[in-house]
């Protein structure tokens, strides 16, 4: 089973993602929650695949 944390977000960041999903209406996430979930986990996947890069090159 998952288990999730707390975040504290800015009300204007989530705000501007509610705008987004509303305008964007065939991106496929369910809550705002969902799309900073991806966010952020799209975001870590790049720093993680940078850093291998970096590592590997040395």
């Amino acid at each position: 089973m998952v288990e999730y944390r707390t975040v504290r977000i800015p009300e204007e960041l989530v705000q501007t993602v509610k705008k987004i999903m509303k305008k964007r209406d065939n991106l496929a996430y369910r809550s705002h929650s969902e799309f900073i979930i991806d966010a952020v986990r799209r975001r870590v996947e790049d720093l993680m695949n940078s850093e291998y890069n970096l590592e590997k090159d040395h």
